[in-house]
Order: structure tokens, then sequence, then C-alpha cells
């Protein structure tokens, strides 16, 4: 048994997917410090914020073998209630550091959803850069705090089709977005306000780096063919909310 959660966020984080690798688990960061893991750029300056929980991806395959670990041998205690009523979540604690330690398994669900079963195996100590900046593009009301984080990211990404787990794939973003017109919709949306935030604020960014890369982000988008099934809910347009009211707790 290890001496417990350590009270740094990025470290605990790094620490929970260290164990699981040694249990042969398969988890990921997700979140904040997995932000902080490939963009420089949120380290400091404006784009520096305080993380407080620290976030994962498994699967629920090994379900029974994550609560072991995080129960039996990195000290969290399981909160039960929670586990038991959601299908795919699990939720920790860490009472001595007023801290939670959240899991979600399979697939991203927040405003939209999409698989990351076939996504965990791509990069490490966290899941691919595309699905870091998906989930806060994919956020209908992003915050100013979500805001930084994207741009942060953009910064420091380049948008190709590399193999590179450091560029951002803009095939993979289309490819969800081709058979979802909802995703499409948020996503357009969002790469909108990001290009009309970045000429507002002043920040030490180069403004025609973030535009040249939602630029490249929106012209894969826009150019993959797109199913029957999109075309179709793209008809009923916005007269119909096309995301989901997430859960906060």
């Amino acid at each position: 048994m290890s001496d417990g959660p350590l009270a740094d966020p990025v470290e605990e984080a790094d620490r929970v997917v260290t164990a699981a690798d040694e249990a042969d688990l398969t988890v990921r960061q997700i979140g904040g410090t997995a932000i902080w893991e490939h963009a420089e750029t949120v380290r400091s300056g404006p784009f520096e914020r305080d993380y407080r929980d620290v976030d994962f991806v498994g699967t629920t395959a090994e379900e029974d073998a994550i609560v072991d670990l995080m129960v039996e041998d990195l000290g969290y205690e399981a909160n039960r209630r929670f586990n038991t009523m959601r299908r795919f979540r699990l939720e920790f604690l860490d009472a001595e550091h007023e801290r939670k330690a959240d899991f979600i398994l399979d697939r991203f669900e927040f405003c939209h959803r999409w698989s990351l079963t076939d996504r965990l195996d791509l990069d490490h100590p966290t899941i691919p850069i595309e699905d870091l900046l998906l989930s806060k593009l994919q956020i209908v009301e992003p915050s100013d705090r979500d805001i930084r984080d994207i741009l942060a990211m953009l910064n420091d990404h380049p948008v190709e089709a590399d193999p590179d787990t450091e560029a951002i794939d803009p095939t993979y973003v289309a490819s969800l977005c081709k058979g979802d017109w909802g995703l499409y919709r948020t996503l357009t949306l969002n790469l909108d306000r990001i290009e009309e935030y970045v000429d507002d604020a002043d920040l030490p960014i180069e403004a025609s780096r973030i535009t040249g890369r939602t630029g490249a982000l929106r012209e894969a988008i826009e150019s993959e063919p797109k199913t029957l099934r999109w075309k179709l809910r793209s008809l009923v347009g916005e007269r119909k909310q096309w995301y989901d009211q997430p859960e906060l707790t």
C-alpha cells in the first residue's frame, strides 16, 4: 500500500497512472492535469490556474480492478452510492486534501458524447490531444477558463494529420462530426468564439497562429462528407436542442 494521495494534483495524477501501469490497467489522465502535461502554455502567465480534482479515463472491463487499485493501493475512499448509480462513472474521495478523483469509463459524455475505448492506447499518460481539445470544444457554454485552455492547446500544437501525438489530427475531429450534427454545431460555434476571443483579448500568444489552426479544423470539419443522419438533423437545426444538459455532480 502507498502512503496515500499527494498534495500536488499534477503529481497525484501521475502517481495514479503509474500505479495503474504497474497493475496492468489502462488508465489515462483527462481534464486540467492532462492539459498541463501537453501544453506548456498553461504553466505560466495568464493561462496558469490551480487544479483541484484529478480526472481519469478507464474502461468498464477493468472497473472492479480500478476500484481495488484506488481503495486498497492508493488510499482513496470509494463513493459507493455514486458508483452504484452511475454506469460509466466512478468517484473516489481524498479526505486529507478535500479532493475527488473522477473516472469516466469507455466514453466521454458531457454536452456531447463519443467513445474513447479505441483511443486509450494512443498516448500516455493522457488521452490523445485531439480528445482533450474536444473535451473543451464540446462545452456549449464554455467559461473563460475553458477558452483559455483551448487557446493554450492550440498555441502549443499544430493542426495536421500526423502520427505525432503532439499534433492535433483534424481528420479525427471531422470524423466525429460527420454523423453528429449536434457536435458539429457546438464545435463550429466554439471555433467562432475562439477566433473572436483571441482578437479581443490581450494575451501573450500570436493571434494568427490560433486562427490558422482553428481555420484548419474548420476546413476539415466542413469538407468531410456528411451522413444521411447528419443531413436530416441539420434540417431541424437549432429549433430543437442539440446538446445534453450535463449533471455536474
